[in-house]
């Protein structure tokens, strides 16, 4: 664009100062014009579509330029002069090029001409000092501007960003993901990623192009070890390289010094942008191939394509361990139940039996006791079948239906245990999620096995009480209570306090001879219900 820029501004102004007839009729001027043009429409074709003799002619180009503003200051002077759009052309090519570094470097080295010009034909009789001080006063108040373009430059440079591509991240695979969204952003026709992990020589990824998608699996680096760490464009067919480092400063290089040909060669690469990709425990490349238009501008796309494929990869690194943990919280979970729910009920049951095999014995008549058992042995089983469907259920219980639940709960764990055991509430109403159900009647089970097996109770009290947006869960038994640790507090049963951590809830517990008072508070609401 700024090569066509000044194709057009050269044109457009031979042929309005050769039409004006009150422009000083030159001939030097007229040749100097015309050179200029054909200068610049020979630049607009040779750097068309071609990036590195596009970057490589800058500078020449750039100082083209401002030879031409101090021809035009000394040769034209009426209203057709191109003055201010000459000057502004080298400043805001600076501008787009570099930065507000080289952008103040060219004002001031274009105002100083100008000045120098101006000292030089002050003497002479068509000297105007009001232009001058005026035109002096408009190329400030320009370069000011331009200058301030060049220093916001570099946010106007975002062509993607970060939110914008990891918001469209999904299930599938990451690395198909990152390759696809950077390949829609550059217009390239294919593309890879390779990662390895920090300290290995290896690399896999994968290559994708709008037919197929191929794993990757390489036994060495694609970018040569000895390249620095920043995006650069490729041609290997001409064997060139450009770089550009954080402060706009370009680079020139020799393509087979940053690439393993050979590779490249075996994954078809010939010219493209190829950009680091980096997170906390990998490190690799994003190679782009066949880019329309490429440019230097798509230096700093790739950067930012490498900084936001880092973030995809790592997000779906952070998913998968929270998916992780989360099956080894459910592993642990569906442990403590079968625990507390089949395995104290095998326990009871076994307690059961050794009573009614002590009675039988003794000659005492035990077909009611083996029907019974039999009974608790049916119970269990529709239990355990409640217990698989309400973990596939997902609405929540009233507090009638979990007191109902609970009080036959109690009535079976009286029978199994041999202990009066009842369930009682203070009659405020609230939804129980279906998880804090689960662990109400997994609490009630442990309570009710502490209470018999380690306290001798013969009977357990238990008070369901809804109090703001807690659920108070309290367990009374007249056994010998729980041993002192030390002289000190009792101790308090593991299974019960790992299941109220894991609800975030509390415990307290009370013990003395002839009366355990056991309270647990659970939240109602919230990711923990």
């Amino acid at each position: 664009m700024i090569a066509l820029g000044r194709a057009v501004l050269a044109t457009l102004f031979l042929l309005a100062i050769w039409l004006d007839p009150t422009q000083p009729a030159q001939a030097l001027l007229y040749y100097f014009l015309i050179s200029y043009m054909i200068f610049a429409i020979a630049l607009t074709i040779v750097t068309w579509r071609n990036w590195w003799l596009d970057t490589r002619l800058a500078v020449p180009a750039h100082l083209v330029d401002m030879l031409m503003f101090t021809e035009i200051v000394f040769s034209t002077n009426g209203y057709t002069s191109p003055f201010f759009l000459v000057f502004m052309l080298p400043l805001l090519s600076a501008a787009i090029r570099w930065g507000w570094r080289e952008t103040a470097l060219t004002a001031v080295t274009l105002i100083m001409l100008y000045f120098a010009a101006g000292f030089l034909v002050a003497h002479q009789e068509s000297f105007e000092l009001q232009r001058f001080i005026v035109r002096s006063a408009h190329l400030g108040i320009l370069s000011a501007i331009l200058i301030w373009f060049g220093v916001h430059q570099r946010i106007t440079r975002l062509f993607l960003r970060l939110d914008d591509l990891a918001s469209g991240a999904s299930d599938g695979d990451p690395v198909v993901e990152v390759v696809e969204i950077a390949l829609a952003a550059a217009g390239a026709s294919s593309g890879l990623l390779v990662l390895r992990a920090r300290g290995e020589k290896g690399f896999r990824g994968k290559q994708v192009d709008r037919a197929s998608i191929e794993e990757v699996v390489i036994d060495r680096p694609l970018v040569l070890e000895g390249s620095l760490g920043q995006p650069f464009l490729f041609d290997l067919r001409k064997d060139r390289a450009l770089t550009c480092d954080s402060g706009r400063n370009f680079g020139f290089a020799v393509a087979s010094k940053l690439l393993d040909r050979k590779l490249a060669a075996e994954l078809g690469l010939t010219e493209g942008l190829a950009s680091p990709v980096s997170t906390g425990t990998t490190e690799g490349w994003l190679v782009l191939n066949r880019i329309p238009d490429l440019s230097s501008d798509f230096i700093d796309l790739g950067r930012e394509l490498g900084v936001a494929a880092g973030a995809v990869i790592a997000r779906s690194a952070l998913m998968a361990a929270i998916e992780e943990s989360a099956a080894v919280r459910t592993r642990l979970t569906l442990a403590r139940d079968v625990h507390d729910g089949i395995v104290q009920f095998i326990a009871g049951a076994t307690f059961r039996v050794e009573a009614i095999a002590r009675a039988a014995r003794g000659g005492a008549d035990v077909d009611k006791d083996l029907a019974d058992l039999k009974g608790l042995l049916v119970e269990e089983q529709r239990d355990l079948r409640g217990f698989v469907t309400a973990l596939r259920r997902d609405r929540e219980l009233k507090l009638e239906e979990s007191l109902d639940e609970l009080r036959a709960l109690a009535a079976r764990l009286g029978l199994q245990w041999s202990v009066k055991c009842s369930v009682r509430s203070n009659g405020k109403q609230a939804p129980i999620p279906i998880r804090l159900q689960l662990d109400l009647e997994q609490l009630l089970r442990e309570a009710v096995a502490n209470a018999v097996r380690h306290g001798g109770a013969s009977k357990v009290e238990v008070n369901l009480a809804v109090d703001g947006d807690q659920l108070r869960f309290d367990v009374r038994d007249n056994g010998s209570g729980f041993a002192a640790l030390n002289g000190d507090s009792p101790v308090e049963p593991w299974s019960l306090r790992e299941r109220v951590d894991r609800a975030k809830g509390s415990l307290l517990l009370v013990s003395r001879k002839g009366r355990t008072d056991i309270s647990i508070s659970l939240p109602l609401s919230g990711a923990s219900a």
